[in-house]
This record gives C-alpha cells, sequence and structure tokens, in this order.
C-alpha cells in the first residue's frame, strides 16, 4: 500500500470516527456511496475493497461495504486499517 493510500486510510478512518452519527446510515452501502460519504476517489475504495482493508461483504454480484462490521469495529476503538484486516478465508 503507499504512503498516500495509508494516509488516505487513516484520514477516512477519523473522519468516521469524529462527530458522524453511524445510525443513520444503512447497514451495507455501495463502493461509491461510501467513497462520497468519507471523501476518497472511488479507485481508492475499490482499492481498499480487494485487500480486504475495509470490511466487505458480496450481494449477489455486487460487494458492498460493511457499515455495520466498520461501525461495530470502530466503536470498539478500531483507528487504523491495514490490509487483510478483513479478509475472509
Amino acid at each position: 500500500m503507499s504512503m498516500d493510500t495509508e494516509s488516505n486510510t487513516k484520514d477516512a478512518a477519523l473522519q468516521l470516527k469524529q462527530g458522524i452519527s453511524f445510525s443513520v446510515l444503512p447497514p451495507l452501502l455501495s463502493r461509491e456511496n461510501f467513497a462520497s460519504f468519507v471523501g476518497a476517489t472511488l479507485d481508492t475504495v475499490r482499492g481498499w475493497a480487494q485487500t480486504d482493508t475495509i470490511p466487505t461483504v458480496k450481494v449477489g454480484r455486487h460487494r458492498l461495504i460493511n457499515i455495520a462490521k466498520l461501525t461495530e469495529d470502530l466503536n470498539a476503538g478500531k483507528s487504523s486499517f491495514s490490509q487483510g484486516d478483513y479478509r475472509q478465508d
């Protein structure tokens, strides 16, 4: 992961943790909606999803960001996200 991507990941995590009400979010978001929500590019979010840096779930032919899991982890104190954190074996 490049330093820029790693910095973007930390910035997005911090943004999610600070003052955002998760109660209004659906449990799953498309990559496009998640990118818009955290202020990242769609390519960055695709990279995070492909490298298991953020939690995803496959619904039919679509891979969605698992906001419920992300919220749970942030509320539990998770503050950094690395490749493979959400690898599903």
